[in-house]
């Protein structure tokens, strides 16, 4: 089934959507939870801190009332009375020792003191909310026996049938004997008050307490305390203490759907849970809510800490913001990529009918837009060039294509390219297309405009390669020698023409042999054409071995003459090589006639050396010829050499 384009825009805009929203909303699902991770974390920490800081309080504060041993001296006093009458028999000497402790731990945190007898049995309460000096009525209350049998006692919360509290208790001994003990009572609103000075990262605290924590039956002092329920969860009641500066916990937060959804998870196994709420301004707060146990271990409830949210907040802002800009990216490139899609699609079914028809085509076919780009290449024109037609389509065309006027070999115009202006025809029957490896082609070449909606040109080409060697063959036939394969005397002109003007350009000295084969006439005529073809040929080689450099060049003057340009060679270098050609002739050892004037075949060395201006092509010729003839009228086998103004020898 065909998909619509429209449906294909809606579909990858969806699909942009899905890619952008799923990373964003796990990175922020996990980076909120590392926050209030980092919040249950201050908010143990917070806990721990105050209960250093009131075990730090308390041994200040108990102290004061063991460390001169007069609570011990009261408490070990022997008492003969009835039971019912020991509370009174203590309660004025305890009265007057523990009112120094009571100051103390009243003012550091409000906290009440409770002296204790050998079975943890109240003696004394001294009220927190009481003028010093004063003892209330405190109900009955047994500690746990094995907290009072212990050296160090045991701190934490309590929750008994006058309520919840935060207690330490320390037991005194005399000697081996367990004889009462003391205990500081802190009422919850009053230890959320210190809470909440000591963590001063929180907004608020609270104590939440488990229903199934508390007594069957509690009895609260004059109605100081009570437990009010919570909509956070229904095993969760709130601990309230009258006239206390503790925070109630408020509407918004108990209503909060992601608070109550972690609780309920978090709540059977006693996890701590966190959440991110709105309060009543629609600010975000987080939640923390760390579990807390009583002095034996038990499951109590939690500890409830509000925390500002504004840095997870400007963060996931930052971050939505990001991922706004992200997906508007990711569809923009969508529907790129779709237009591109439809466009190959209709480039593809255009290569497709132009291939039909140019593939059967023996030339090659290129297409250039009105860029210069080509659009088009048929497989014949591939592989001419060395390409695969994917590397040509798209590419520039002076990439490709290129005529001799580019300075340093370059490309700087598209041959045929005036078309597109003038409305004709370009031919040309030797023009050069650059290949793959860099090589040249030549090829004919004939380019058209292109007829129609878009503008550009048409080019049709054929290999001229095998006609271009043919060409450059006939041209080197031309210049060499048939006999000896050396260059001929049109070689010889043009080179000498050539070297003439650098040496004039540069100051740099040319040098030019001219040899003669000594009586080759006689040497012909006695042993036939034949053999003197074959001397000379023995002759070419010894002078291709004898001259070293690429540079030099040797050819065949006429007849049985031979001459050497020596580029950059003064006089000294060209009679050096002059006497090495000689010697090696001679030692060739090519027997010449009985007639003759020596056994072996030998030459006659003429050379001229020119410097600057003096390095004339015809002056050069004729002062080497000369030489050659006074080498002859002086016996042969020589060099020699004539002196003339810029010439030397």
């Amino acid at each position: 089934m065909r998909i619509s384009f429209p449906l294909q825009i809606g579909l990858l805009w969806g699909l942009a959507a899905a890619v952008v929203g799923v990373p964003f909303w796990l990175i922020h699902e996990r980076e909120v939870d590392a926050y209030l991770e980092r919040e249950r974390v201050q908010l143990q920490a917070a806990l721990r801190s105050t209960d250093r800081l009131l075990r730090t309080m308390t041994n200040q504060a108990f102290a004061d009332v063991l460390g001169r041993g007069r609570l011990r001296e009261v408490l070990t006093r022997p008492f003969d009375g009835r039971p019912g009458q020991a509370s009174a028999f203590y309660r004025d000497a305890i009265l007057e020792v523990g009112r120094e402790a009571h100051r103390s731990l009243r003012t550091c945190c409000g906290a009440s003191l409770h002296v204790l007898d050998a079975s943890g049995a109240s003696l004394v309460h001294f009220d927190a909310r009481l003028r010093e000096g004063q003892a209330g009525r405190f109900p009955e209350r047994a500690v746990a026996p094995e907290l009072m049998a212990t050296r160090f006692g045991a701190q934490g919360f309590e929750v008994r049938r006058t309520g919840l509290a935060y207690r330490r208790i320390l037991p005194i001994w005399d000697e081996q004997q367990l004889v009462g003990g003391v205990e500081a009572v802190l009422q919850p609103g009053d230890l959320v008050t210190l809470l909440r000075r000591i963590g001063s990262q929180a907004l608020l605290y609270h104590i939440l307490l488990r229903r199934d924590a508390l007594p069957p039956a509690l009895e609260t002092e004059g109605g100081s305390q009570r437990f009010q329920d919570t909509e956070l969860h229904p095993g969760l009641v709130e601990p309230i203490q009258t006239g206390s500066l503790g925070s109630r916990l408020p509407h918004w937060f108990q209503k909060s759907r992601s608070l109550r959804h972690a609780l309920a998870d978090g709540y059977a196994d006693n996890d701590p849970v966190g959440a991110l709420v709105r309060d009543a301004y629609g600010r975000h707060v987080a939640v923390a809510m760390v579990p807390v146990e009583d002095m034996a271990g038990r499951p109590l409830g939690y500890a409830v800490s509000e925390s500002g949210a504004g840095p997870i907040i400007a963060w996931r802002n930052q971050m939505a913001v990001s991922a706004g800009v992200v997906f508007l990216l990711v569809g923009a490139l969508s529907n790129v990529a779709v237009l591109m899609v439809r466009w190959r699609r209709g480039a593809r079914a255009l290569r497709e009918q132009m291939h039909a028809i140019t593939e059967s085509m023996g030339e090659g076919v290129y297409v250039l837009d009105a860029t210069g780009r080509v659009g088009y290449v048929n497989q014949a024109a591939s592989a001419m060039l060395g390409y695969r037609p994917d590397e040509i389509t798209g590419a520039k065309a002076n990439a490709l294509f290129y005529d001799s006027s580019g300075a340093q070999g370059r490309p700087t115009r598209i041959p045929g390219w005036d078309v597109l202006r003038t409305g004709g025809t370009y031919r040309s029957d030797r023009h050069e297309l650059r290949r793959r490896d860099g090589t040249s082609l030549p090829v004919s070449l004939t380019v058209s405009p292109l007829q129609g909606v878009r503008r550009g040109v048409v080019a049709v080409f054929h290999d001229i390669a095998d006609r271009a060697r043919e060409l450059s063959s006939l041209k080197e036939q031309a210049a060499r020698d048939p006999l000896t394969g050396l260059g001929n005397r049109r070689m010889l002109d043009s080179s000498l023409q050539r070297e003439s003007a650098r040496a004039r350009r540069t100051g740099n000295p040319l040098s030019l042999l001219m040899l003669d084969v000594d009586e080759f006439k006689l040497f012909n005529d006695t042993f036939g054409h034949p053999a003197g073809d074959h001397a000379l040929c023995r002759i070419a080689a010894i002078l291709e071995a004898s001259v070293n450099r690429p540079s030099d060049l040797i050819c065949r003057y006429g007849g049985e003459e031979f001459a050497v340009i020596l580029p950059v060679a003064d006089a000294e270098a060209a009679a050096v090589v002059a006497e090495r050609i000689r010697v090696a002739v001679e030692r060739a050892g090519i027997r010449h006639t009985e007639t003759a004037s020596r056994r072996m075949m030998t030459v006659s060395v003429g050379c001229a050396t020119a410097v600057g201006m003096g390095a004339e092509p015809a002056l050069l010729i004729a002062r080497a010829d000369a030489g050659v003839y006074r080498a002859k009228n002086r016996g042969r086998n020589r060099v020699e050499g004539v002196a003339e103004p810029g010439i030397s020898l």
